[in-house]
């Protein structure tokens, strides 16, 4: 149900079995780089252009999108010339973008990471270095140039056929990433891979990844990290001792623009028919592994419209979903215009508008035109935009 595409440049690699694992449901976490060399044929989640989930029975998205959390990311020494005239969505990627819908875009699709590469020029004969990242499609490329242009960090360069990746690895950058992640801080579990990165980075900086005891150090940060050790820095350290993942502490929703950011990535604006009698809804969604139920529990209240019937339970997926027609026209439409998504999600969000004036009426129950002119955009949104 998504996508296929082959990698088309040399930094494509073949997942293995553990980076496998970080696609279960059992991971809520920074997404993770493909490690080996082979070439291989890759999932790319078209971001904001797909939603979260669609059809009548929603599937949770780390299980939909394939290896959507293992694109690689080598950043070349001269980036992808990337035609933008041909891949940006937004002609104001200059615009500010508010710094808590960049943490709340960041909980749902960054990565933090430590790249620890053999190199035998070195003392220790590795190489370590932090690196934050967001990789999306290419028809999402626009967000990411705001994002850049508004942290005046990082590089965009193509990860594959399809997919674009706003990635920081700098020594000298990185303290941007450190200093808009301590000011606004993340809310999901992605707090916890935040600050073992933040360790990390503190060590690099002191130069003390460049002696054994460092190395050690971070190698053992590093173990509590995403999918933790790849299978080549377990042999090579067998002894490492690991060091305790900082327990995680949900500290409820700091700011609207947050949520915005959040439902950027994660969220979904869905038109739906009941096979039954051609009936039209609408629906808006979330759907996360059920460590975070807190999260969309607090959401739910930020709408406050939370009852226990909004959110719903499986034994790893927790969905926050809002269909009643008044609380999506009285609540969610008013809530997303005043704090707006960004992407081509947002064309989602415009169509989803269109509809739901059209619905008010309820001429789609008597006019045969006005209900195909609402089939017509639902066939536009989220999987099929162009």
């Amino acid at each position: 149900s998504r996508k296929a595409i082959s990698g088309q440049n040399n930094y494509l690699g073949m997942v293995t079995s553990q980076e496998m694992s970080e696609n279960e449901m059992g991971y809520r976490g920074s997404k993770s780089e493909i490690k080996s060399p082979q070439p291989k044929v890759i999932s790319v989640k078209e971001q904001r252009v797909d939603g979260s989930y669609f059809g009548f029975y929603p599937k949770l998205r780390c299980t939909l999108m394939g290896f959507e959390r293992n694109y690689q990311f080598k950043i070349p020494s001269n980036q992808f010339n990337i035609n933008k005239k041909l891949f940006s969505t937004n002609k104001n990627s200059e615009a500010e973008i508010n710094p808590w819908f960049l943490t709340g875009f960041v909980d749902g699709e960054g990565c933090f990471s430590i790249k620890i590469q053999q190199n035998a020029k070195l003392k220790t004969k590795w190489r370590v270095r932090p690196v934050f990242s967001i990789t999306l499609h290419v028809k999402d490329i626009a967000i990411l140039e705001s994002i850049k242009n508004n942290l005046r960090v990082g590089n965009i360069s193509k990860s594959g056929e399809k997919a674009v990746m706003y990635a920081v690895d700098s020594i000298k950058e990185i303290p941007v990433i450190i200093n808009h992640f301590d000011k606004y801080p993340l809310v999901t579990q992605k707090l916890s891979d935040y600050l073992i990165f933040k360790k990390c980075y503190d060590i690099i900086k002191q130069g003390n990844h460049l002696t054994e005891r460092g190395l050690l150090e971070i190698i053992g940060l590093k173990s509590n990290l995403n999918l933790g050790l790849p299978v080549k820095l377990k042999e090579a350290f067998p002894n490492v001792t690991e060091v305790n993942r900082v327990e995680y502490k949900f500290n409820g929703i700091p700011n609207p623009f947050w949520i915005s950011g959040f439902t950027s990535g994660e969220g979904s604006f869905q038109i739906l028919a009941r096979n039954s009698n051609n009936e039209l809804f609408a629906r808006f969604s979330i759907h996360l592994h059920i460590r975070d139920l807190e999260v969309l529990k607090a959401i739910s209240t930020f709408f406050n419209e939370f009852t226990g019937k909004k959110v719903t339970l499986t034994k790893k997926s927790a969905q926050l979903q809002i269909s009643k027609f008044s609380d999506i026209n009285n609540i969610i439409i008013p809530f997303f215009n005043k704090h707006p998504i960004l992407g081509m999600k947002s064309l989602d969000f415009i169509d989803f508008k269109k509809v739901c004036d059209i619905l008010k009426t309820k001429d789609h129950l008597t006019s045969t035109s006005v209900f195909n002119r609402i089939i017509e955009i639902k066939s536009g949104m989220n999987l099929n935009r162009k």
